[in-house]
């Protein structure tokens, strides 16, 4: 994962902590609200229940007038009237209370403090038909009137209408208890939530930063120490895989400049000891030539002197003036490979069939008697551009190793096949030897690295420089056991094929 996406991952949290928030206080909001109308409704209770006690005292007040002989006025009657209005109203909320699901009292409650007001009401009623009572009987019986309003106040009133409202005004509180714990609880729940939200986004926050800001460290410390070490000089280094987000690219692309570093310093080194090994080829080759041919002619002298002489009749004398003469031939050939690998000559292309210049290299070829070459080249093929004298030497060096790969003892073939495409033209020579390890593979066009006992090393060089010349590509391909197959690929010059094409048979356009 991108550091990128990792740092919208984590707002992603933020994001999601803060949702979750408010979802938390979304939820709780009908509980809010519902706290906000048990609060009102308490509130209007409580109300309801001082107004009636304010309004009940004045009527009561009233009727201490009338005991003082006084008779009774409007005043009371109005105080009398709100008095059954006050407990009209809280009846009806109690009421709409029982009726409300959200608000609703355990039937029991409600049952109690709708018999209180209903208690209140016939209370009131007695007092009130006291005071008619004692607002009749006549201003010189004063006695009578104020022993009927003690009675009223005494037994009626705080006896039984004021317990009553003593009794709603504690209903009353006892909701509002409800309420305020409810609230305590409502608050409790919200900022629970709220730690709980806030505390897991930032943990998941920290978490995850932790883990960014380790693997940044890790990444940092990774390249700058990679950094150092290459710039000792320490070229084989690698780096570990860092993750998936930008300090894993930029490891993969650290490693990829380090085998490339690797790769140019190793072809500096090559070319270095390809130029080195050129001088010395140059040097060598050139040094060698004159003393070979004193020798060249030192031994035809010999010969013509003791041809027809009883010495030169001799069988090991005639032995050892053929081994001479071999021997030179093959100093001849090493002095000549010497000396292509030094020139390295840019080729002479001309036209030329590719099935004869096959069989003109395979006739010059010294293959062993266990050994067939054959010439898979199809006649079709069209009429290409090639350094034919390069080319030849290119083809009677592979050809010559694939034969002498072919150990003793076993029924050997060599298979030269070529096929043509619009671009390109492709040679193989295939054969059925002993092959060659990985390790001697990954070496094998090295200068002075044989795996022959009387190799010189040069010939697989100097044929991959032929190639390269050409512009293509030699590889090998090898299976111990089983044989090796060398793959030519030159590009074919574009107006020289159209003209052979054009007078090519039908079917001419590879094999």
């Amino acid at each position: 994962m991108s550091i990128r996406a990792r740092l919208a991952s984590i707002f992603a949290v933020a994001l999601a902590a803060v949702l979750i928030a408010g979802g938390a206080l979304y939820f709780t909001l009908d509980e809010m609200l519902l706290f906000q109308k048990r609060s009102e409704i308490s509130y209007e209770d409580l109300t309801l229940h001082v107004a009636l006690a304010s309004d009940t005292s004045q009527y009561m007040n009233e009727a201490v007038t009338v005991a003082l002989g006084h008779s009774l006025g409007p005043e009371a009657a109005k105080a009398a009237e709100r008095v059954t209005q006050d407990l009209a109203a809280i009846e009806a909320l109690k009421r709409r209370l029982s009726a409300d699901p959200e608000t609703r009292e355990s039937p029991e409650e409600s049952a109690e403090e709708l018999e209180h007001i209903d208690l209140m009401r016939e209370s009131f009623g007695r007092l009130v038909a006291g005071v008619g009572e004692m607002n009749r009987i006549a201003h010189e019986r004063a006695s009578e009137r104020h022993a009927l309003l003690e009675d009223l106040s005494q037994h009626e009133y705080e006896e039984r209408f004021l317990p009553n409202i003593s009794a709603a005004v504690h209903d009353a509180e006892r909701d509002v208890a409800r309420v305020l714990d409810d609230a305590r609880r409502l608050r409790s729940r919200v900022a629970a939530l709220g730690a709980v939200a806030t505390g897991g986004a930032l943990f998941i926050l920290i978490v995850l930063l932790g883990r960014l800001l380790r693997s940044i460290d890790r990444g940092f410390s990774t390249l700058v120490e990679g950094s150092r070490q290459i710039a000792q000089g320490d070229l084989d280094l690698r780096l570990p895989a860092l993750d998936e987000h930008e300090f894993g690219r930029m490891s993969m692309a650290f490693n990829d400049m380090a085998a490339s570093l690797y790769s140019a310093q190793e072809s500096k080194l090559r070319m270095e000891k390809l130029a080195a090994v050129g001088q010395l080829a140059a040097s060598v080759g050139h040094d060698l030539r004159n003393p070979l041919g004193a020798v060249r002619n030192a031994n035809h002298y010999l010969k013509k002197r003791l041809s027809g002489t009883p010495v030169g009749a001799e069988p090991r004398v005639a032995q050892f003036l053929s081994i001479i003469d071999k021997e030179l031939a093959a100093c001849t050939k090493i002095i000549g490979n010497l000396l292509d690998f030094a020139r390295e000559r840019r080729p002479l292309f001309s036209a030329c069939t590719v099935k004869s210049l096959v069989e003109d290299a395979m006739s010059v070829v010294d293959a062993p008697p266990h050994v067939r070459i054959e010439n898979e080249v199809p006649d079709a093929l069209p009429t290409v551009e090639l350094d034919k004298d390069q080319f030849r030497q290119l083809l009677v060096n592979l050809i010559q190793n694939a034969a002498e790969a072919v150990p003793a003892g076993r029924e050997g073939h060599v298979r030269v096949a070529a096929r043509w495409t619009d671009d390109w033209l492709a040679l193989s020579v295939a054969d059925n030897g002993s092959g060659i390890s990985d390790e001697a593979r990954a070496r094998l066009f090295e200068p002075l690295f044989s795996t022959k006992l009387k190799g010189t090393g040069l010939g697989l060089a100097i044929s991959a420089g032929i190639v390269r010349r050409h512009g293509g590509t030699l590889d090998v391909t090898s299976e111990l056991g089983s044989g090796t197959t060398f793959v030519i690929q030159v590009p074919v010059r574009q107006s020289h094929v159209v003209k052979a094409r054009s007078s090519a048979p039908p079917g001419a356009h590879g094999a």
